[in-house]
């Protein structure tokens, strides 16, 4: 008899995981990436259509500069049965590009930055309501003529969001993942501007986990600052027979192992960049590359385990290797081969990474 993938010895998950990555790629480059592109592409005419030239500013340089991070959330869609697909992936670009404008916005100076950036995130849990969003986040923003851009990456979600089967399942998981996510991003950015110190990021961030976890204050503020958890789970809601035991199990997976593993992987890959913006590198936080190597992959495992215990283990499995990989092609994780140890625990390999590194190179 066959093993299930939990009964498996470590090593051979890790080799049959790497398998899967293989077919689990190329199904994203047919069926999902053509339709994330093509979400990107209208977002971008929208974007130019921004009467205020700061706001459409940012919003265009946004979607130039991180477009891969929509690509990589619609990954998930994967995970939605073939007939909800395509608004999964819809739904899933238009909360990515949402919360990428906002980490724009709320990344300049204004007069007070924390109840400023609070304020322009409720954006993100306005997808959740049912009566029309409030017209008032950019209430303490100096630029506010949008023509209706952030409104109508609202209510596009919201619109979407309603037509998943099992929406009343995963709706208070998705709230609590972009709740925490406009915090951690609202208090990050408040510390980056010098209008608060970090202690206070610190503290509602160790304030947010468990002992148990064993997670350090910036390693819960990086998976806070995460939207995988809501993908996630707004990728799942898709599924009719989803229960609210699973919808719980995916949450507690994502949140916080692959979201802080996430946001650490992309702090090590922005690190140089940061290093010159002045923009707060949690990565930057070890004091060392191999203490870095060595906690993320501690944090890695976790989240291949936790992976491991969902539905359709092998899809979650798939994302966390391609997500890891993504992340060490860039160039600042490529020199650093302390981190290279990461990929063992996610099932990938050096293959893997370089043919991830071609693969980036070419749509770069």
């Amino acid at each position: 008899m066959e093993m299930t993938a939990s009964e498996l010895p470590p090593a051979r998950q890790g080799r049959r995981y790497a398998f899967s990555l293989p077919a689990t790629l190329w199904r994203y480059w047919a069926t999902v990436y053509p339709r994330a592109r093509s979400e990107l592409r209208q977002w971008r005419r929208r974007a130019l259509a921004i009467p205020d030239p700061a706001l459409r500013g940012f919003a265009c340089a946004t979607l130039h500069d991180e477009d891969g991070n929509a690509e990589g959330a619609a990954l998930l869609a994967l995970a939605a049965p073939p007939a909800h697909r395509g608004r999964v992936v819809r739904l899933l670009v238009a909360v990515q590009v949402m919360y990428d404008y906002l980490d724009t916005l709320t990344e300049q100076p204004v007069a007070d930055p924390l109840a400023t950036s609070r304020r322009l995130h409720r954006a993100l849990t306005d997808i959740l309501g049912e009566a029309p969003a409030p017209a008032d986040w950019y209430a303490d923003y100096p630029y506010h003529a949008d023509g209706g851009y952030l409104a109508t990456l609202v209510d596009t979600s919201r619109t979407l969001l309603a037509t998943l089967p099992a929406r009343a399942i995963v709706a208070p998981g998705v709230r609590r993942a972009l709740e925490r996510a406009g915090e951690s991003q609202s208090r990050n950015h408040a510390a980056m501007l010098g209008a608060t110190e970090l202690a206070p990021l610190a503290a509602w961030a160790g304030a947010q986990g468990s002992p148990a976890w064993a997670l350090r204050w910036w390693e819960l503020a990086a998976a806070a600052g995460s939207s995988l958890a809501a993908h996630a789970l707004l990728a799942a809601g898709a599924d009719p027979a989803l229960t609210p035991s699973e919808a719980d199990r995916i949450e507690a997976a994502y949140w916080p192992w692959v979201c802080s593993l996430n946001t650490l992987l992309e702090s090590v890959a922005d690190r140089g960049a940061d290093a010159v913006s002045g923009n707060h590198s949690y990565a930057a936080r070890y004091p060392s590359s191999a203490v870095a190597a060595e906690r993320l992959g501690l944090i890695a495992s976790q989240a291949a385990a936790a992976a491991r215990t969902l539905p359709n283990p092998s899809h979650h499995a798939a994302v966390l290797a391609a997500m890891t990989c993504f992340y060490l092609s860039a160039p600042r994780a490529t020199a650093d081969r302390d981190l290279r140890s990461i990929l063992e625990p996610v099932g990938a390999d050096a293959r893997l990474l370089g043919a991830a590194v071609r693969v980036h190179r070419r749509l770069a």
